[in-house]
């Protein structure tokens, strides 16, 4: 089944105020999590999350690794508004911060020692930004860690999925969901991807919906 991107999302202050009820603490703590398991000697450093979303991830690595500084990034407003009213709620304004950017475009002054990010990939028009993105905004030695859906093989198993997974959600999450199924990649086309781009990442498939990307750049 060939990709079918899919339009702008969390434009819409409903939209995100969906998301932001929805309960994604399984996948959120299972990142951290895999962070954890395959990096076990990172305690402090910058990191960056990409694609930062209402910043559950970003307050789940706060509370691991209290000693690590958190640039989350996104860019909707409406998405950051809700991200800035749970870290203020969860007393983390020293250890996280907000800005509004979308990536390939948005700098930074400084390299990150860590990026990582969950569902963003699939936004991205091409692989081609979220490499881009990693070469720019790292440093010899920085840890990575994305996470992203898997596309299925069919519409069929598209909506199998959907029906799985987002039985009692918001119907607007549903839609979303099915639609990002179909906008993402899948294991060989981002295997293929970091070999010709020649990055020093591995790929695997993790659940029968999602895949991870991670390792150790090196400059």
């Amino acid at each position: 089944m060939e990709r079918i991107r899919e339009e702008e999302l969390m434009v819409d202050p409903n939209q995100a105020f969906a998301y932001a009820q929805a309960d994604f603490s399984i996948p959120h703590q299972a990142l951290v999590d895999r962070f954890e398991r395959l990096f076990p000697h990172f305690k402090e450093g910058l990191v960056l999350d990409m694609g930062c979303g209402t910043a559950d991830i970003a307050i789940r690595f706060a509370r691991k690794y209290p000693r690590a500084k958190i640039i989350g990034v996104d860019g909707s407003p409406a998405m950051l508004a809700l991200a800035q009213q749970r870290i203020e709620e969860n007393h983390l304004l020293a250890s996280i911060e907000l800005i509004k950017g979308r990536l390939p475009y948005w700098t930074y002054p400084r390299s990150f020692d860590v990026l990582i990010s969950n569902s963003l990939l699939h936004h991205l028009p091409s692989a081609k930004e979220l490499w881009t993105s990693l070469r720019n905004l790292s440093k010899n030695g920085s840890l990575v860690l994305v996470v992203d859906l898997v596309r299925p093989d069919s519409l069929e198993k598209a909506r199998l999925l959907t029906e799985t997974y987002t039985q009692n959600c918001h119907p607007l999450l549903k839609r979303d969901f099915y639609n990002s199924l179909l906008a993402s990649f899948t294991v060989e086309e981002i295997t293929e991807e970091i070999k010709v781009e020649k990055l020093p990442l591995r790929v695997e498939q993790v659940s029968d919906r999602h895949l991870m990307i991670y390792g150790v750049i090196e400059k």
